[in-house]
């Protein structure tokens, strides 16, 4: 099962351990049953005038192993499969932050938030379930054969009628699973439908048509996943209600049809019944944990797979030894650059280039056009995200690859048209934190939001504010190159006249080189140059004085 793989994946041995307490456990259970087999036993032939405290302290002791037995294994599966999740959402972090960042997208945010949470989740909070589930097999096991050393016959009609109802349980169990995973899925869409609601709110309540349909569509979500949930749940319990009706049959036919056809002669039908009776404890337990269990297996295997599959997409530049760059640079040139979409045989896709462009040391650029024009393609390229698939990025004649990539990523400090505003900072030194105030009143944030420590104050505002945080972040990294995508275009007209007359010059002065997608073309002349994109072709604006 999945879920025992989860446990192994440390690569630790906690599957003997947990084998070794089940088995503790139900040897226990078989001591208890055993105990009081002979003691009634003895009763019967004696009389109850005295207790055999012999067997007395045997039953306790019995007693002892299957509770501390028992106390260790659900304990002991509860610490170990917390520890396999810890374990595993730190890896399948690492495996994140190493993807590629092309493939990555095609995996999709929803599947990786819900198998980092709603997954690992499911199988935190049934644990001991497992538990039980691994405890009640071993002790049925057991209790059978205790049942084989009473009567080999009542073994063979035991046996014969607990396989038949494990292969109707089976069976049974089959369409379960299914149904979990149909259940998986349905809850993952509804989660979709919910980030869609709290990311759409504005537009949602900007048309009562488009509310209106939304509330429709996402309540029959809300009803198709209860309706598949509901129908989890009854097959669970009619899985339950057979497999006890199926073992009541059982002791049914030991107590009733063995004697009647004369074959209990030679058979203690009290102790066999006793067992029986003991034995349909572990099993409802067996199988009432089974529903649940399937369930976090399908939450293991979920997690499983997509540890695997990212695993599979790595960044080939972490896969080798990085070799640094120089720590001052001159220029960046990038020369026949062209990079296409999935796709790029047919009519219908996208494709940037070919593109030659030399980013000189100092330098302020201006990237404009149109929307859908290959802007941000080119922004991702020039970034590192995405390899181009012809041409080549070149920092004074050394060529990047996939041994300098990451050297050449830490040049750049980026804010992006869709960027993300941490409200702790990550990654940078408690000195250059301390650079913070100033930037912060040169970006007129100081009155607003403010450090304390490594995390800000104040992070509900507005989005052109928010930009202006995050460049403070940009700058405190003290890396040679920006790039900002679109980042005046949210400022008000006093701070977007001051950015482009006041702020882009001390940024020169401080020997930045600033990369800027705009289309401000009132501020053009900011630039020292100006390149032009049009579906996906780069062409430089001779005068950006005169543009």
């Amino acid at each position: 099962m999945r879920i025992i793989d989860l446990l192994t994946v440390q690569g630790g041995t906690p599957r003997l351990r947990l084998l070794g307490s089940a088995v503790a456990s139900s040897i226990g259970g078989v001591l208890l049953l055993a105990t009081v087999n002979l003691a009634a036993e003895k009763m019967a032939r004696t009389g109850f005038d005295q207790v055999d405290w012999g067997l007395a302290a045997v039953f306790i002791a019995a007693a002892a192993i299957y509770y501390y037995a028992e106390v260790f294994l659900v304990g002991r599966v509860g610490a170990d499969l917390e520890t396999a999740i810890d374990f595993m959402r730190v890896r399948i972090l690492g495996r994140i932050r190493r993807a590629d960042f092309v493939q990555l997208e095609r995996v999709g945010q929803q599947t990786l938030f819900e198998s980092v949470t709603q997954a690992t989740q499911t199988i935190s909070q049934n644990s001991q379930f497992i538990a039980l589930a691994l405890r009640s097999g071993i002790l049925s096991a057991a209790v059978l054969l205790y049942i084989l050393y009473l009567s080999p016959l009542a073994f063979v009609v035991v046996a014969v009628g607990v396989s038949v109802g494990g292969w109707i349980y089976a069976r049974l169990g089959a369409r379960l699973h299914r149904r979990h995973q149909e259940m998986m899925k349905e809850e993952a869409g509804l989660f979709e439908s919910l980030s869609d609601l709290f990311d759409g709110f504005k537009e949602i309540r900007l048309s009562s048509r488009r509310s209106a349909d939304f509330g429709l569509a996402i309540a029959e979500q809300f009803r198709h996943v209860g309706t598949v949930r509901l129908d989890v749940q009854t097959h669970i319990f009619n899985q339950f209600i057979i497999g006890q009706v199926i073992f009541y049959f059982l002791l049914a036919v030991v107590v009733f049809a063995i004697p009647a056809y004369g074959l209990g002669a030679h058979i203690d039908i009290v102790k066999v019944a006793t067992a029986v009776i003991f034995i349909i404890g572990p099993l409802s337990g067996l199988i009432h944990s089974l529903g649940i269990l399937a369930a976090s297996n399908a939450a293991a295997e979920k997690i499983l797979r997509l540890d695997a599959d990212l695993a599979g997409i790595e960044d080939v530049i972490e896969q080798v030894e990085p070799r640094s760059l120089p720590s001052d640079f001159s220029e960046i040139h990038l020369s026949g650059i062209r990079y296409a979409y999935d796709g790029a045989g047919d009519d219908s896709s996208f494709a940037i280039g070919p593109i030659d462009l030399t980013i000189k040391r100092g330098e302020i650029i201006f990237i404009t056009g149109g929307n859908g024009s290959g802007k941000s393609t080119l922004m991702k390229v020039l970034c590192g995200f995405y390899r181009p698939q012809n041409g080549r990025i070149d920092v004074d004649g050394t060529a990047i690859g996939s041994a300098t990539m990451r050297s050449y990523r830490e040049m750049i400090a980026a804010v992006y048209s869709d960027f993300h505003l941490f409200p702790r900072l990550y990654g940078i030194s408690p000195d250059r934190i301390a650079e913070a105030e100033p930037l912060l009143r040169m970006l007129e944030m100081d009155k607003i939001s403010n450090l304390h420590g490594n995390r800000f104050n104040r992070i509900d505002l507005s989005t052109g504010q928010k930009k202006r945080l995050a460049l403070v972040v940009a700058l405190l990294e003290q890396r040679p190159v920006l790039v900002l995508d679109e980042w005046a275009a949210d400022q008000d007209p006093h701070f977007r006249r001051r950015f482009y007359r006041e702020i882009l010059p001390e940024l020169r002065r401080r020997g930045l080189t600033v990369i800027a997608v705009t289309h401000d073309d009132v501020y053009f002349d900011a630039a020292d140059r100006r390149y032009h994109l049009d579906e996906g072709r780069l062409n430089i604006v001779p005068s950006a004085a005169g543009a």
